[in-house]
C-alpha cells in the first residue's frame, strides 16, 4: 500500500514536470530526482509521520529555490499531511500545512504574481486540498480510536462477565457446603451416635449372656433409628442433587427447614439420647415458610447437632421467641441453643472441624441482617444465639404449645 501511495505521489509530480505548466524553467532534468525523493519519503510514513510530513515540506521548499517546473503545493504533500493525521498528529499537520500556504503565498506575491489569482483561485484550491486530506486522516483516526475503545470495553465487559459468573459460582459452591453441613451433617451425627450404642449393646451380648436377649432387642432398635436416619439423610442428599440440576424434589430442602417443624428436630436429638427442652413463644403462624423461619429452623439445626457432636452434653435447652429490636422497625427471632456439657463444642470455624458449621450460619443469618453469637456462659456449657429480622408478625402474642415441650426451667439448664 506505501509503495503504491509513493509511486502515486512520484507519478504526480513527475507528470507536473513534464506538462511544465508555469512556463519552461531551468534544466527540468533535476527536478525528476527531487519527485523520485518525494516519492520514497512516503514509504515511511507509518513508522515517522511527522518526520516524513517535515521531510516533504522541507524538499519542497527547496525544490522551489532551485526555479524549477511548478509542481503545485497540495498534490506533493497530501500524503504526508494524511499520515500525519491518521496518526493522531493532528497539530502537525494543520501547523506544517498552514507554514507552506503562507510560505507560498508570500513567495508568489514577492515574485510579481496576479494578487487575485493568488489569494483567490491559488490559495481556495490548495487550502481545500490540504484540509480534505488532513480530514481524511483525522477521520480514519477517530474510527480507529473509537473502534479500539469498543474493544476494550468489550473485553472488560467480557472479563466482568467471567468474574461475575466466578463469583456466582463461588457463591453456589458456599451454599451447597452450607445445605450439605446443615441438611446431612445433622442426620449423620445422630447416626454415628446410635451406631455407637447399638455396639456397644452389641458388645454385651458377650459380656452378659443372660441379657442377651434384652441387649439384642436395644441393638436392633438402635439399628432402627440408624436405617430411619440414613434413609433421611440420603433423600435429602438426593433432593440437593435434584435442586442443583435445576429439578424440583417433592418436600424438598425449603419445605424441611420451617419454623413449626423443631419438634422433629428435638424429637430426633431426643431419641438420640439428649435432654432437649423446647420452649417457644411465637404468635401462630409467624415466619411459616419464610427465609426468617428457615434461618431460625437452622440456627437450631446447628446447635442441637454440635451438641451431639462436640459437648458431651446431658441435656440441652431451645428458646425460640418473636422480640421487639431496640432501633429496628420490626421484630426479631430471638434463637438460643444452650447445653450442660464442657463449653468447648470445637464449633470455631477451623480446618480439623470442617468449618463450614457456625461460618456457614453466619453467612446464613447476615444476608437476612442478623447476628449470630457464641460465648460460654457463667454456669458453664455452650450457648449458640441468633437473632433474625421477620416482617411483624401477628398482634397477638402468644406460646405456642408444642407437644412433648417443656419450659426453660425443666431438665437441662
Amino acid at each position: 500500500m506505501d509503495a503504491l501511495l509513493g509511486f502515486a505521489v512520484l507519478d504526480v509530480v513527475a507528470f507536473a514536470i513534464a506538462a511544465d505548466v508555469g512556463g519552461t524553467r531551468a534544466d527540468p532534468w533535476v527536478a525528476y530526482p527531487i519527485a523520485l525523493v518525494l516519492g520514497l519519503l512516503v514509504l515511511g510514513r507509518r513508522r515517522f509521520p511527522v518526520g516524513v510530513l517535515v521531510a516533504t515540506a522541507l524538499v519542497i521548499c527547496a525544490y522551489y529555490t532551485l526555479d524549477l517546473p511548478a509542481i503545485g503545493l497540495a498534490l506533493p504533500v497530501s500524503v504526508a499531511l494524511y499520515s500525519a493525521a491518521v496518526a493522531g498528529r493532528l497539530g502537525w499537520a494543520v501547523g506544517v500545512a498552514a507554514a507552506l500556504v503562507v510560505a507560498s503565498t508570500y513567495f508568489r506575491l514577492a515574485e510579481g504574481d496576479d494578487v487575485r489569482y493568488v489569494v483567490g483561485y491559488e490559495l481556495a484550491t490548495t487550502v481545500a486540498l490540504m484540509a480534505a486530506a488532513i480530514a481524511l486522516g483525522q477521520g480514519s483516526f477517530t474510527r480507529r480510536q473509537r473502534d479500539e475503545q469498543r474493544r476494550h470495553a468489550d473485553a472488560l465487559r467480557e472479563q466482568t462477565h467471567e468474574l461475575e459468573a466466578a463469583d456466582r459460582l463461588a457463591h453456589e459452591r458456599e451454599a451447597v457446603a452450607r445445605d450439605l453441613h446443615d441438611v446431612v451433617g445433622h442426620h449423620l451425627a445422630v447416626v454415628s451416635l446410635h451406631a455407637n450404642v447399638a455396639r456397644e449393646a452389641l458388645d454385651d451380648v458377650d459380656a452378659a449372656g443372660t441379657a442377651a436377649s434384652a441387649a439384642l432387642a436395644t441393638a436392633r432398635a438402635e439399628l432402627e433409628l440408624v436405617r430411619t436416619a440414613t434413609t433421611t439423610a440420603l433423600a435429602d442428599l438426593r433432593a440437593t442433587v435434584r435442586a442443583l440440576r435445576g429439578t424440583t424434589a417433592p418436600a424438598g430442602l425449603a419445605d424441611q427447614a420451617r419454623i413449626d417443624r423443631l419438634e422433629d428436630l428435638v424429637r430426633t436429638a431426643r431419641a438420640a439420647g439428649l435432654d432437649v427442652a423446647l420452649d417457644v413463644d411465637l404468635p401462630s403462624g409467624t415466619a411459616d415458610g419464610t427465609a426468617a423461619g428457615a434461618a431460625a429452623y437452622r440456627v437450631v439445626q446447628e446447635g442441637l447437632t454440635n451438641v451431639l457432636r462436640h459437648a458431651g452434653a446431658r441435656g440441652a435447652v431451645v428458646r425460640v421467641a418473636l422480640e421487639r429490636s431496640p432501633g429496628a422497625p420490626g421484630d426479631v427471632l430471638a434463637v438460643e441453643v444452650r447445653d450442660d456439657g464442657h463449653g468447648s463444642q470445637g464449633t470455631d470455624d477451623t480446618p480439623d472441624r470442617g468449618g463450614f458449621g457456625l461460618r456457614g450460619l453466619r453467612e446464613r443469618v447476615a444476608v437476612l441482617g442478623g447476628t449470630v453469637e457464641t460465648d460460654t456462659p457463667d454456669g458453664g456449657g455452650f450457648r449458640l444465639r441468633a437473632r433474625v429480622p421477620v416482617t411483624p408478625g401477628a398482634a397477638v402474642r402468644g406460646t405456642v404449645s408444642v407437644p412433648g415441650s417443656r419450659s426453660s426451667g425443666g431438665g437441662a439448664p
